[in-house]
């Protein structure tokens, strides 16, 4: 099949569930997600111990296959498939190989435990940044789990086990109601099957934990909806501490039936009946590696998968661009690709607002911040104008909804992506107010954050007024009780300064918001450096 080299697609065959991601190629390693598809399979269901595929479960694997071709030629997409332990260990795989080869025109990889595990971490890394720490993950599949521990894209230490929420579910849930006995046998058979493997892991040492796949992402949606039900599903930013595990799986376990259970908030009623083992082997491996917080990965197997296709076809050992830093510049290239003008005027602004906090920083004035909230700034100042594309009259709010609700953006939590969201909604018109709910939301800290942010913001895009870059610097200096905006004029290939008059006008005229932040009044000036040599 001849695809498109900009349209890539990847099918993860798992023991539960098949999943295909469509993405959009960007180059160097970048891509967006512009289709996802899911749909329970259960290819090792009943099967023993995932010794044998099942005929209905082959009929409903190949049907499923079928429609995810399709969609994928359907977006002009090369296909790239991986099948796990469900195939792997099944003694008729072969049989349904040629059946997908014969009916969906597919060839599918059947993948080994430790690969499925290094292609999960691909896939995290792509999702949160993560790059330079050492850390260790998980993901508990239908009839696997895979553990690594990791730093800069090299695996250290990883292992699968032919243990997950399917086999856990055959060979000590298979009847209901459930029995207290059962879940005891149940936790023995854990400890004993991965205690060699947690040593390991606490003797290579790890920074940070990271779950990831549709098991981890459900308990920790569980265990938010059950501290707050009218919390938002969405899995961005989301994290599970193990207080919040240990409430939520003995919710599970007093649930007797897989009907009681699909009452429980969160919980899809198709994993009703392979949550209980799920949950107690997640609990396990927290507690074993003692472990208390969990970052939540939306990215695992088919995203590593597509990852890992682009580092094959690019010849490069690896390459992990910033995620966080691509993903805003994405939609922002998006929003205002259309007009560069707009685009060249907002890397500029988030340059000369970044420029102003770098100058701050270096006065002691915003001691409480770091490195990590001057990205925020920047990601804010690339896309305040994103509503452009909406209309110019109240841009400033269609930019806050843009920023909010884009699935271009990853790698940030969702407070961070309030943040820059509401910066961008404040550059201009209303000033932060309590009287407006998103604001009000957030957080006290936070809220100074995105005082600051806009009051900074504010007086960057006025210094871009005339939408030229007329101000190729800036920088401050205490003056008593005042603080001095030093602005130094672009020059042309002559040596001749621009004219930034209608940019200190302007700043001047919206400078009253971030003084109110810094409770000190400001001036601005114009440096004089030497011209260069004509």
């Amino acid at each position: 099949m001849k695809a498109s080299e900009s349209h890539l697609a990847a099918i993860d065959l798992g023991t539960n569930s098949f999943h295909l991601v469509v993405v959009r190629l960007r180059g160097e390693g970048k891509f967006e997600v512009i289709g996802d598809e899911k749909e329970s399979v259960r290819l090792g269901s009943g099967a023993g111990d995932l010794n044998f595929i099942k005929p209905d479960a082959m009929d409903r694997g190949i049907a499923v296959l079928k429609r995810f071709v399709q969609i994928a030629r359907s977006l002009n997409a090369e296909v790239r498939a991986v099948a796990t332990s469900a195939v792997r260990e099944a003694e008729n795989k072969e049989a349904f190989l040629e059946r997908a080869r014969a009916e969906c025109g597919l060839e599918v990889e059947v993948i080994p435990g430790k690969e499925e595990g290094r292609l999960i971490y691909l896939g995290i890394l792509q999702a949160l940044p993560l790059y330079n720490k050492r850390i260790v993950t998980m993901d508990i599949g239908g009839g696997s789990t895979e553990l690594l521990v990791g730093v800069a894209g090299q695996p250290e230490f990883i292992v699968s086990h032919k243990i997950g929420a399917i086999r856990l579910k055959d060979g000590f849930f298979a009847e209901e109601p459930l029995r207290e006995s059962a879940v005891l046998e149940c936790r023995r058979s854990i400890r004993i099957a991965i205690a060699s493997s947690l040593d390991q892991i606490r003797a290579v040492g790890f920074e940070t934990a990271v779950g990831s796949s549709g098991t981890i992402e459900t308990l920790a949606r569980m265990a938010l909806l059950d501290q707050n039900p009218n919390a938002s599903e969405e899995t961005r930013g989301l994290v599970l501490k193990r207080g919040d595990l240990d409430r939520i799986t003995a919710k599970i376990l007093e649930s007797s039936t897989h009907h009681k259970r699909a009452r429980l908030p969160g919980l899809d009623e198709k994993r009703a009946d392979i949550i209980v083992g799920g949950a107690i082997l997640l609990q396990e491996i927290l507690s074993g590696l003692g472990i208390e917080e969990l970052q939540i990965s939306p990215f695992a197997l088919r995203e590593g998968v597509i990852f890992d296709t682009l580092i094959r076809r690019s010849g490069a050992q690896t390459f992990f661009p910033d995620i966080r830093r691509t993903s805003v510049q994405h939609l922002a290239d998006a929003m205002l690709g259309r007009d560069p003008r707009h685009l060249e005027s907002s890397q500029h602004i988030a340059m000369l607002a970044v420029r102003i906090l770098d100058e701050l920083f270096r006065l002691g004035l915003v001691a409480e911040l770091s490195l990590e909230d001057s990205l925020l700034l920047q990601s804010a100042g690339l896309l305040h104008n994103a509503g452009l594309i909406i209309s110019h009259s109240a841009h400033h709010k269609h930019s806050y909804y843009i920023i909010k609700n884009s699935e271009f953006l990853m790698g940030f939590s969702s407070l961070e992506i309030e943040i820059i969201a509401l910066t961008a909604r404040y550059h201009r018109k209303a000033t932060p107010s309590r009287k407006h709910a998103e604001f009000a939301g957030l957080p006290p800290d936070a809220q100074r954050k995105v005082r600051l942010f806009a009051g900074i913001l504010r007086i960057a895009v006025a210094l871009d007024r005339s939408m030229k870059s007329a101000v190729a610097n800036v920088r401050l200096f205490p003056r008593g009780a005042e603080l001095e905006f030093q602005i130094e004029a672009a020059r042309d290939a002559e040596g001749d300064p621009a004219d930034v008059s209608l940019e200190l006008w302007a700043a001047e005229n919206k400078v009253d918001f971030f003084q109110e932040q810094l409770n000190r009044a400001c001036r601005f000036s114009v440096s004089q450096p030497a011209a260069s040599q004509k």
